[in-house]
C-alpha cells in the first residue's frame, strides 16, 4: 500500500512539475510550413541500446525523438480504439502540432493497426482545413454529411494547458452517439488524451534528464583528470552540445580586469565567424560576463536588434536559440559557455540548466589549467620583450627539426643582432636601450607567422625559427624585416634614435648532414654580416 501511495506521488508530482514547467516558459510563436510526414511502422521496433554512460548527442537525440513517436503511438491505440467503439467511429486520429505551439498538424497516434495515416492525404481538403481550424481555434467542430455528423473535432490540450491538436472522430455513415451527446463527450476524451501525453512526455523527460546526470558525473570526473588547458577547452564545448542538446558550442575566456575577453575554443559545428576573435562587454556574451548572470533565449532571432554576438559590430545573432552560461569564481566571472542551435526551440530550460551546472563543475579545472598555463607561459617568456627566452627557443628548434626529418620539406633559423646597441645604451640612457630593444623585437613578432618562433636569446640578439620554409623563403623574410627596421625610428625622451640590424640566416633540409650545426651556421653568418658592414642579412 506504501509503494502504491508512493508511485501516485511520484507521477503527481512529476505531472505538476511538467506544468510548471511549461507554464513558466511559454514558447514563442513561430510558424511552421506544413510538412508531409513520412509513414511510420507499428508496432514500434524495439528499443535502440544506449550504452549506460553515453551523453545524448545529435544523432542519438533523434533516435530517441523517432522511438518516443513510435511508443507513443502504441501506448495511445488501446484509447483511442476504445473511444471509436464507444461512439460507432470507424477510426479515431491524434493529430498534433509538428513544430511546437501553431503551425502544421500530424496524425501523431490512431485507433487502427499498420502505419500512421499521412495528414496530407487524411479525408478531403475541407475536412483537413476544419481539422485546422478546430486544433487552431480551440472549439469542438463537426463535418455533415446527409445531415447527420460524418466527422467530430475536438481539440487536445496538455495538462498545463498548451494547445496540443485535435482529437478527430470520422465513421463511414453515422455515428452510434448522437451529435448533442459528441460534443458533451468528447472534450472529456480530449481531456484524458491531453493527460496521458503529458504523463508520457514527463516519463521521458525524466529518463532522459537521468541520463543527463549520469553523463554529468562522468564529465565531473572527466575535467579533474585534464590539466591541458587546449584539450580542456575544446572538450568542454563537446560537453556543452551534449548536454545541452545544442548545435555548437564554444567557450569565452573573460578578463574582468579588462572588461573583455576572447574565444578560447569552439565545437565542431560552431559557425565560422564566432570561431575565433575578442568579445566586448557590449556584446551579447560580453553582457552576460559582465552581470555575471546566465541568459537563455528559446527565440533568439529577434536579438539581432541588439547587436552582436561577441562584439557589438559583428554580424549579429547566427541562432534561432540560444544560452549564454558565465562561470563564476565568487562574484567574478572567468569566462562564458555560449550554446546555440539554428532552429527556434530546441534549446530548451531543462536542459540549459544542465549546461549550468557543467559551467559550474568547469570552473576549478578550467581556472587550474588556465593558471598552470599561464605560470608556464611567463617561465618561457622574455619579461622585457615579450618574446620567448632561451629555453623556449631551444625546445622549439629541436621540435622543428623532428618535425621536418618526419614530414620532409626544409626549415630556416634567422639569428638577428641590434647593430651597435652599446652606443645606444651609453649615449641615450639603458632606458632607450630597452625602448629600442622592445620595438625591434615587436617588429619581429608582427611580422612572421603565428607557427613560426620569435625569441629573444640575450641581450640584444634576437632569432627567428620558421618552420616549412625554403631558404629562398628564409632570405626574403629576413631582407623584408631588415628593411622594416631601418625605415622607423625610435622616440625616447625627446631624441630620434635610427635602429638598423644585422642578420644571419640556415636552413635545414630533410635528412642532410646539418641538423645539429644549424644554429652554429646562423650565427657564423650573423658574425659575417657584424664584419660585413652591418645591417646586412648574410645566408
Amino acid at each position: 500500500m506504501f509503494a502504491a501511495g508512493a508511485l501516485l506521488l511520484i507521477i503527481g508530482a512529476a505531472t505538476g512539475f511538467a506544468g510548471g514547467y511549461w507554464i513558466a516558459v511559454r514558447r514563442p510563436r513561430v510558424p511552421v510550413p506544413p510538412v508531409t510526414p513520412t509513414p511510420k511502422p507499428l508496432p514500434p521496433p524495439p528499443r535502440p541500446s544506449l550504452y549506460p554512460m553515453q551523453v545524448l548527442r545529435g544523432e542519438d537525440i533523434a533516435a530517441l525523438l523517432e522511438r518516443d513517436a513510435l511508443e507513443l503511438a502504441d501506448e495511445l491505440r488501446p484509447f483511442l480504439t476504445d473511444v471509436a467503439r464507444q461512439h460507432g467511429a470507424t477510426e479515431v486520429t491524434l493529430w498534433r502540432h509538428s513544430g511546437g505551439d501553431g503551425g502544421a498538424l500530424e496524425i501523431v497516434a490512431w485507433s487502427g493497426d499498420g502505419m500512421l495515416p499521412l495528414a496530407a492525404l487524411w479525408g478531403t481538403p475541407p475536412e483537413r482545413a476544419l481539422v485546422q481550424w478546430s486544433a487552431a481555434e480551440q472549439m469542438v467542430g463537426f463535418e455533415r454529411r446527409d445531415g447527420e455528423p460524418r466527422v467530430a473535432i475536438c481539440p487536445v490540450r496538455f495538462a498545463s494547458g498548451e494547445s496540443a491538436g485535435a482529437i478527430v472522430l470520422i465513421t463511414a455513415e453515422r455515428f452510434g452517439t448522437s451529435r448533442d451527446a459528441l460534443r458533451d463527450w468528447l472534450p472529456r476524451h480530449a481531456a484524458q488524451v491531453g493527460r496521458l501525453v503529458s504523463l508520457f512526455s514527463t516519463r521521458n523527460e525524466v529518463a532522459r534528464q537521468s541520463r543527463f546526470t549520469r553523463a554529468l558525473l562522468r564529465i565531473a570526473r572527466d575535467l579533474q583528470r585534464t590539466h591541458q588547458p587546449d584539450v580542456l577547452e575544446k572538450a568542454l564545448c563537446s560537453y556543452a552540445v551534449e548536454v545541452t542538446g545544442g548545435e555548437f558550442a564554444l567557450l569565452v575566456r573573460w578578463d574582468a580586469a579588462q572588461r573583455a575577453g576572447r574565444v578560447a575554443a569552439s565545437s565542431e559545428q560552431t559557425p565560422e565567424t564566432l570561431r575565433e576573435g575578442l568579445v566586448t562587454p557590449g556584446s551579447v556574451a560580453g553582457t552576460a560576463c559582465v552581470e555575471g548572470s546566465a541568459a537563455f533565449w528559446e527565440d533568439a532571432r529577434f536579438l539581432a536588434e541588439r547587436g552582436g554576438l561577441l562584439r557589438e559590430d559583428d554580424r549579429g545573432i547566427v541562432a534561432g536559440s540560444m544560452a549564454v552560461l558565465p562561470m563564476m569564481r565568487g562574484a567574478q566571472s572567468i569566462g562564458a559557455l555560449v550554446v546555440g542551435a539554428s532552429r527556434p526551440g530546441v534549446l530548451r530550460a531543462l536542459e540549459i540548466r544542465n549546461g549550468s551546472v557543467l559551467s559550474a563543475l568547469a570552473v576549478n579545472a578550467l581556472e587550474a589549467a588556465w593558471e598552470l598555463a599561464e605560470s608556464s607561459r611567463r617561465s618561457r617568456t622574455d619579461a622585457l620583450t615579450g618574446l620567448w627566452n632561451r629555453r623556449h627557443f631551444d625546445e622549439q628548434l629541436e621540435r622543428v627539426l623532428a618535425e621536418t626529418d618526419r614530414f620532409g620539406g626544409s626549415c630556416a633559423l634567422v639569428i638577428a643582432d641590434i647593430d651597435f646597441f652599446k652606443k645606444v645604451n651609453d649615449t641615450y640612457g639603458h632606458d632607450a636601450g630597452d625602448v629600442v630593444l622592445q620595438r625591434v623585437s615587436a617588429v619581429l613578432h608582427e611580422g612572421v607567422r603565428t607557427v613560426d618562433v620569435c625569441a629573444r636569446l640575450g641581450g640584444e640578439e634576437l632569432a627567428l625559427i620558421l618552420p616549412q620554409t625554403s631558404p629562398e623563403g628564409a632570405m626574403e623574410l629576413a631582407e623584408r624585416l631588415r628593411q622594416r627596421i631601418e625605415a622607423m625610428t625610435v622616440a625616447h625622451a625627446g631624441a630620434a634614435i635610427g635602429v638598423t640590424v644585422s642578420m644571419g640566416v640556415a636552413t635545414y633540409r630533410a635528412g642532410d648532414d646539418g641538423k645539429g650545426s644549424m644554429f652554429k651556421r646562423a650565427d657564423e653568418r650573423l658574425y659575417a654580416a657584424k664584419h660585413g658592414g652591418r645591417n646586412a642579412v648574410v645566408g
